[in-house]
């Protein structure tokens, strides 16, 4: 175990591509001390993520992109049986994007600063999976989530980076990219979420919003301009729905009311069903009809 970390339960170090520690929970002697008892830089060239355990400890080595820069990510878990926190995901379950709360850890900590470069950010809410839950089951909208997660990934660059930001929301950086590419990027993960949900016999409906980073902004300022943009795609949605909700009843009466016209001339006319002016109604009827299973 490390010195004068006996009642460390986690221990987490960063490292840049030359091994340099760029942060860490302990102090930098110790960390290098606990970097080489945990053979980490002998692993670092095996495929990540990798896990093992050694002495005391569950490590976990993994590969972090942050602020399009790329990062080793080492945590060491103290083995503690009566400790029902000390093993965090390094990635979200369902989804095999990066975890909110470990992704915070990273890049909200005051310790470590990486540099910033110019990107756009994603948010991307699930419409539907409250319906997809009360009308599948929850184990359809964990799928729903999944298949969310899939498109994303089928549809940023290596490095881009996206995350589960938490139940149906889900943010992604694309760095160097502007606010158009994000759109490009939002319509690709459309088509993917698409396909995927078809083949699996879902309909996914998302809203989304993009904003672009600039020296004027911090993160919060980014997440709550694209949330604007995403809450404002899902008004013009919602109003849309009643619109053609209003236009689809509408359309229904017209049926109705020259259904019931139809009839009354069917009834009146006896065997004038060949009746010119019978046929035209049953003809504008059968339109009706066709407009309403168009529009529905």
């Amino acid at each position: 175990m490390c010195k004068e970390d006996k009642n460390k339960e986690i221990i987490r170090i960063v490292l840049n591509k030359r091994y340099d520690i760029q942060y860490a929970s302990i102090d930098n002697q110790n960390a290098i001390e606990c970097l080489e008892k945990q053979e980490v830089l002998h692993r670092l060239s095996d495929d990540l993520p990798v896990e093992y355990n050694l002495k005391d400890y569950h490590v976990t080595i993994d590969e972090v992109n942050i602020t399009g820069n790329m990062y080793y990510v080492i945590t060491a878990v103290l083995r503690h049986p009566k400790c029902e926190n000390c093993r965090k995901a390094l990635t979200d379950a369902v989804t095999g994007l990066y975890n909110r709360n470990y992704w915070e850890q990273i890049i909200s900590g005051a310790t470590f600063q990486p540099r910033t470069q110019n990107f756009s950010l994603i948010l991307i809410d699930v419409d539907n999976l409250k319906e997809i839950n009360d009308t599948y089951g929850h184990t359809a909208g964990d799928k729903a989530i999944e298949i969310v997660g899939q498109a994303i990934k089928n549809s940023i660059r290596k490095e881009d980076a996206g995350l589960r930001y938490g139940g149906d929301k889900f943010i992604i950086l694309l760095f160097n990219q502007d606010k158009k590419a994000a759109y490009r990027v939002i319509e690709r993960i459309r088509k993917e979420i698409s396909e995927l949900a078809a083949g699996q016999g879902m309909n996914i409906q998302i809203s989304a919003g993009a904003a672009y980073y600039d020296c004027l902004r911090n993160m919060g300022d980014i997440i709550k301009m694209a949330d604007r943009y995403l809450y404002k795609e899902k008004r013009v949605k919602k109003s849309k729905d009643k619109q053609d909700s209003k236009k689809l009843k509408h359309l229904l009466q017209e049926i109705e009311k020259l259904r019931d016209e139809l009839n009354k001339k069917v009834t009146l006319e006896g065997k004038g069903i060949n009746n010119e002016e019978t046929l035209k109604l049953s003809q504008k009827l059968d339109e009706l009809i066709t407009r309403y299973l168009k529009d529905e």
